[in-house]
């Protein structure tokens, strides 16, 4: 699943630190901490201060912070986490290349970007054309991650690998399924590699 995609760990009491970027009311915390993340060790960033509140509320103790990627402090260097989710985020951003440097040099380790889109990329082409002002991008395709993946030396997980459902092996069966399902990440490199 896609909260599967944020990091190593498994089951509560995880250890795996994730910025969450565009966390809106903070919904997908309890898959991140099902998937091994650490709730201590998450922080949730966001423009909107009414989705902070309930976030606030829902998840007391939680770090939440107000601001843009760009400039708050949870998404400054040097801090270091395990995975950096844009999970309904990255079209937001004009420059989706120049979001994923900044969190590629938040990552320590074996560290992950994941990029996912609940409602998928042909949604994300239909509200990018629908909303130009609002919505700045378009989901990356899988020949765009790679590349980007590669500038980043990062390697690509595909759909199939992460185990999004109708995903099969190959560019064809995993650029098919981004449609209906965005979930891609890119990895960095351990040393061996």
């Amino acid at each position: 699943g896609a909260a599967g995609g944020a990091g190593g760990g498994g089951g509560a009491g995880g250890t795996v630190a994730v910025l969450d970027v565009g966390c809106g009311d903070g919904a997908a915390l309890p898959y991140l901490c099902e998937a091994g993340a650490d709730a201590a060790r998450y922080a949730g960033l966001d423009l909107s201060s009414r989705m902070l509140r309930a976030a606030r509320a829902s998840h007391p103790g939680v770090r939440f912070e107000q601001g843009s990627f760009l400039t708050a402090a949870a998404a400054a260097p040097p801090a270091q986490y395990d995975a950096v989710l844009f999970n309904g985020a990255l079209q937001f951003f004009g420059d989706q290349r120049a979001a994923l440097r900044r969190a590629a040099a938040l990552l320590g380790g074996r560290g992950r970007l994941v990029l996912a889109h609940a409602n998928g990329a042909a949604f994300v082409r239909d509200e990018a054309a629908r909303n130009p002002q609002t919505v700045l991008s378009t989901m990356p395709s899988l020949e765009e991650a790679e590349e980007i993946g590669s500038e980043l030396g990062m390697r690509l997980l595909t759909p199939h690998q992460l185990g999004v459902p109708g995903a099969a092996p190959g560019g064809e069966a995993d650029a098919a399924a981004l449609d209906g399902f965005y979930l891609l990440a890119l990895e960095k490199a351990g040393p061996e590699e």
